[in-house]
C-alpha cells in the first residue's frame, strides 16, 4: 500500500487529526498537504519517520 494511503487510513481508522499526526512525525501541516495533493515529494527522512509511527501504532 502507498504511504499517502496507509496515512490516510490511518486518520480514518484512528480519528486522529492531521495536526497531531504531523506533530507525532515531525512535519509541518503544510508540508503534509502539499504531498498528499502530490505538488511536495516528502523525504525519505520524514518517509522513516512516518513508517516507524505507523508500525507501532499498528503494533499495539
Amino acid at each position: 500500500m502507498e504511504l499517502k494511503q496507509r496515512v490516510r487510513n490511518f486518520l480514518e481508522d484512528c480519528g486522529a487529526t492531521k495536526v497531531n499526526f504531523c506533530r507525532k512525525v515531525g512535519m509541518s501541516t503544510t508540508y503534509y498537504r502539499e504531498w498528499q495533493l502530490g505538488e511536495r515529494d516528502i523525504s525519505k527522512t520524514i518517509k522513516d519517520r512516518i513508517t516507524a509511527y505507523l508500525d507501532e501504532v499498528y503494533k499495539k
